[in-house]
């Protein structure tokens, strides 16, 4: 059986968009933008809502993933999106498509840089020695999802299949 999935805009406003993603009966929204602004208010809500773990001396664990532009005309490739998860809130930051002076807020600087965070991903690690070298953004600690699964060099269709039991 293959896992459902459906994608609704919510709402689109001058500095983001933000989407209801449907995945198996489960929904997540997503707020998509630019502007940094908008990733500030998310961070903070973000923040707001782990505050209870956060406080308690405990982790927390926000899902990381970043796409990369192709490079056209540069010897190098970019960051072209940052995507964090926590919980059911997901932020897609269009990194390619921000001022670059003000790409990366310094509240989502703050939120990366925060030890009792874990950000975990596909190739995490890689990732944010990309983010560092581009934006000079530090993350202070990451998980390996490949590492963590125990799987090996698999891909994350599999991974989801085998941990979650979807077919994507």
């Amino acid at each position: 059986m293959v896992t459902a999935v459906s994608t609704r805009l919510r709402r689109s406003t001058r500095t983001h968009d933000e989407y209801v993603v449907r995945v198996g009966g489960r929904h997540v929204v997503a707020t998509m933008t630019a502007h940094a602004g908008a990733a500030r208010r998310w961070v903070h809500a973000t923040r707001w809502r782990l505050g209870p773990r956060l406080r308690a001396d405990g982790v927390a664990t926000v899902g990381m993933g970043m796409q990369w532009t192709p490079p056209f005309r540069r010897a190098t490739i970019r960051p072209g999106t940052l995507q964090l998860c926590a919980g059911h809130r997901c932020l897609v930051l269009q990194l390619a498509r921000a001022d670059a002076d003000a790409a990366v807020p310094a509240a989502l600087r703050r939120f990366l840089a925060d030890e009792r965070v874990v950000f975990v991903g596909y190739g995490v690690r890689s990732d944010c020695r990309k983010l560092k070298e581009h934006h000079g953004v530090e993350v202070a600690r990451t998980v390996e999802l490949l590492s963590l699964a125990g799987m090996g060099n698999t891909s994350m269709q599999r991974m989801a299949e085998e941990h979650l039991g979807w077919l994507v």
